[in-house]
């Protein structure tokens, strides 16, 4: 230990000798600390962090998956839920969740409503998650029974705070939702979380008959395994028990199987990919800051051969060698692990600030015990990678031949060179693996944003308006295993004079309305069948059960002006217009892309088509074709699209896609900045119905920007690593050819007395530069082609193995290196032979 010590002091020493030196390689190894630590600190706080319920591993959720396809998860429907329930002997506390949407109601001053946004919980969830009421009570398996559930709700800190003033006594207070009155029995704690700050209340499921007897899955099961358990046996109980359902009840179950996860990966599961991929980015950057800091080592490393030749001489072992040398070199990875630690705590602070919305448990991301543990074992294993290397090769001296050159000069050994030739190429190769996958993800982003959506998204400002279920639709029976509602023609009329109130706002260029948001969403995936033509055959069903039908389009009813207010062209025929009644002939608009598909080589215009979702629809005449838009950003190809009047729609409505005629999205272009225009919408809305709140106001461009936004963040942090790689590796090319020179110094005099001349010179120089550039290149390429796939799937409209992407990233690395290599050799060119031949 005693020597170790010594070793420790006098490596500390050495450092602060060449502070130069300590500045360089200090800094090398910081970066890669610092980004090491980063990306660690947000796979420890978003999949590794226990979750913040108790015993929180032992959490799971249980999804609907089809037998031909068990990736694909999908919500679990009613009736199976309570099987899943009334079966399971592995699993406790099982119960079930949905979000809920509530409109609070206007009762106090004359205020319009506010939406409010929580979850349906039964009791069991509760239980489950280990939450206790801060105060009150939670609502009993009683007061959450199907068509009969108690007009109860727990509200959250949240709420608590905003709308009660943090009263006290707010137990048994009654708040207006939905226009019906709701006491509160309950209050959360104000730590209670769950996945989202933006949760305002938690009531019961409110499940009505034709809901708990529909096929169609739209709860999320969660519960708790038992203390002794384990995923395995809970997986497979769950199977047996999902085998049953689907030969007990085909109906509603058949091709469909059933998967338990762990409740953390089924919330953060998503993030899993990336942030491992970034890890293994930054792992790439630490190891050319490693090398680089290894070719620093091994210049000094020269400079002390005489001492580890006397070391030797006097009889020290090599391996009493190689560990003082290994030891010395833990003062300078303890530096660069200071200094890491002070930039990944800059860097968190940055990204906290830089994070989109939404991006998970961004309060929690601290540098943590974990941490700190991380960045100490990573600080250890650096100073072994840097320093192992120059100390087997220094503990190798020739002792003759260094004893001799004790008093002067000379050139390096081959074996030093070519390790640090070695090493440079090594960065080369790295950074440019690096390079490449920044360069195609930034490739797909560049296409995304070209991407035509067929629509002017600029100054567009949308929200959405809807009425509550109970007041928008009535349960009327079952049609092909999924509930048929009766609507209320009461919300229809009321978009309409909405649509007519925000018409008359000064700045409003044009209004429409659409049953999904603009851009943003698919639209309900709607079978039809075309007069004249046979019937398409049934094809499986995408949720893995019963068939359906096989001639399907994207389906949106809209308002009059839609077109012309999202600026999407009309190639033939006409828009909606006023006359488009409930009574009159019922029309349909189709898109480009379905005209083509279903309508090749004849006129569409005046074909009939019927829709085939609900019974008694009758055809529809096509009266327009209209050009394609995308529902994202990163749709590529247009998908078949429907529009029809609002107006026009069936009295009879099937399954969850009730939300749809309970609500509709309104879309203003203005003649200014959009969001300036909020509040006078809002006014407007509440002019025509102060009870139920206009909400979600946001510009078109935020809602694109919002579909990218964790993109751009992937991308600007493979920017910055790939930056820093690059930086580091003309670091490390700058410094082996700036040492090659100053060893060759001597040569070079020699050769120009002898009249080799500047050309040749700087060939000699640069021959050296090109070999390991070339080299690096060549394993840079190779690895590349074999990494870049792990990136495969979130390229867009790029291939992982893109050639102008690897043709430019290759031509930037090469400029960047014959950079690094100039200045050395412009050195090298201007050597003065009679100077060169006293360099001794």
């Amino acid at each position: 230990m005693k020597h170790v010590w010594q070793d420790l002091i006098y490596g500390s020493r050495m450092l602060l000798k060449k502070p130069g030196f300590t500045i360089v390689a200090a800094l090398s190894l910081a970066l890669g600390i610092g980004a090491n630590t980063v990306i660690f600190s947000l796979i420890n706080t978003t999949l590794l962090r226990p979750l913040p319920f108790a015993d929180s591993g032992k959490l799971v959720v249980i999804w609907t998956v089809p037998l031909k396809d068990r990736t694909q998860r999908n919500n679990v429907n009613i009736s199976s839920y309570y099987s899943l329930r009334d079966k399971t002997q592995s699993l406790e506390s099982l119960g079930a969740l949905t979000g809920s949407i509530k409109n609070l109601g206007a009762e106090k001053d004359g205020a319009p409503a506010e939406r409010i946004t929580g979850w349906g919980f039964s009791p069991a969830v509760f239980q489950a998650l280990g939450v206790k009421p801060a105060l009150g009570r939670f609502y009993t398996e009683e007061e959450d029974q199907v068509d009969n559930w108690a007009p109860v709700i727990v509200i959250t800190n949240r709420l608590w705070k905003r709308h009660f003033n943090s009263d006290p006594n707010v137990i048994g207070k009654v708040l207006t939702l939905d226009q019906k009155p709701v006491t509160v029995i309950g209050l959360l704690p104000e730590d209670f979380s769950f996945f989202g700050d933006e949760v305002d209340f938690i009531c019961p499921l409110e499940i009505n008959r034709t809901q708990s007897q529909s096929k169609q899955g739209f709860i999320l099961v969660l519960g708790r395994i038992k203390k002794n358990g384990s995923m395995k046996q809970s997986q497979a109980e769950i199977d047996t028990i999902a085998a049953q359902l689907a030969s007990g009840d085909p109906e509603r179950n058949q091709g469909n199987g059933a998967q338990i996860q762990l409740l953390q990966e089924a919330a953060y599961g998503y993030f899993r990919g990336p942030l491992l991929i970034l890890q293994g980015a930054v792992a790439f950057v630490l190891l050319i800051g490693c090398a680089n800091v290894a070719g620093l080592l091994l210049a000094r490393a020269a400079s002390r051969r005489t001492e580890v030749a006397v070391r030797t001489a006097l009889g020290a072992g090599r391996g009493r060698i190689v560990r003082q040398l290994i030891t010395e070199s833990f003062p300078l990875s303890l530096v660069g692990g200071i200094l890491g630690m002070a930039l990944s705590w800059g860097g968190l602070k940055l990204f906290v600030a830089a994070a989109p919305p939404g991006f998970p448990r961004l309060n929690e991301l601290t540098l943590d015990m974990s941490v700190l543990g991380f960045t100490a074992v990573v600080v250890v294993l650096t100073a072994v990678i840097f320093g192992i290397v120059p100390a087997v090769q220094a503990s190798r001296p020739d002792l003759v031949a260094s004893l001799k050159e004790s008093g002067r000069s000379g050139t390096d050994s081959v074996a030093r060179q070519y390790l640090r030739s070695v090493l440079v190429t090594a960065q080369i190769a790295l950074a440019l693996i690096l390079l490449i996958g920044a360069g195609l993800m930034i490739n797909s982003f560049i296409r995304v944003q070209k991407n035509d959506l067929g629509a002017d998204p600029r100054n567009l400002l949308t929200f959405d308006f809807r009425f509550a279920q109970t007041d928008a639709i009535k349960p009327y029976g079952r049609y092909r295993g999924l509930g048929l509602w009766d609507v209320s023609p009461v919300p229809a009329l009321t978009f309409d004079r909405v649509l007519d109130r925000v018409r008359a706002i000064p700045g409003v260029l044009s209004a429409a309305a659409v049953s999904r948001p603009p851009l943003s969403s698919g639209g309900i995936q709607m079978p039809f069948l075309i007069e004249g033509k046979p019937a398409p055959p049934p094809s499986a069903a995408a949720d893995g059960g019963s068939q359906e039908q096989g001639q399907t389009a994207n389906y949106f009813s809209i308002s009059p002006n839609f077109f012309a207010t999202m600026k999407i062209p009309i190639l033939k025929g006409r828009d909606f217009n006023a006359q488009d009644t409930a009574s009159s002939t019922l029309v349909i608009i189709i898109t480009q892309t379905m005209a083509r598909r279903f309508f090749a080589n004849e006129e569409p215009i005046g074909k009939r088509i019927t829709l085939d979702f609900v019974p008694d629809e009758r055809p529809r005449e096509i009266v327009g074709v209209v050009g394609d838009t995308r529902t994202s950003r990163f749709q590529q190809e247009p998908v078949p699209t429907m529009y029809v009047p609002h107006v026009q729609q069936t009295p009879r409505w099937m399954g969850p896609q009730w939300n749809d005629r309970a609500g509709m999205f309104f879309v203003l272009r203005t003649s200014g900045d959009p969001m300036t225009f909020v509040e006078t919408a809002k006014r407007a809305v509440a002019d025509v119905d102060l009870t139920r709140p206009a909400s979600n106001f946001r510009t078109i461009e935020q809602n694109l920007n919002q579909q990218t936004q964790y993109l751009r963040l992937y991308i600007l942090l493979l920017g910055i690593f790939g930056g820093i790689a690059a930086t580091l590796a003309a670091i490390g090319i700058y410094g082996v050819m700036a040492y090659s020179v100053a060893e060759r110094t001597r040569e070079i005099g020699i050769r120009m007395a002898l009249g080799a001349g500047s050309a040749d010179v700087l060939k000699m120089v640069m021959r050296h530069a090109l070999l390991m550039l070339g080299i690096g290149l060549t394993i840079g390429l190779a690895g590349s082609f074999a990494v870049t796939r792990l990136i495969k799937s979130g390229l867009y409209g790029v291939t992982a193995t893109d050639p102008l992407t690897y043709v430019g990233i290759s031509l930037l690395l090469i400029f960047v290196a014959l950079t690094a290599s100039f200045i050395p050799t412009r050195r090298a060119v201007r050597v003065d032979p009679t100077t060169a031949l006293r360099y001794e």
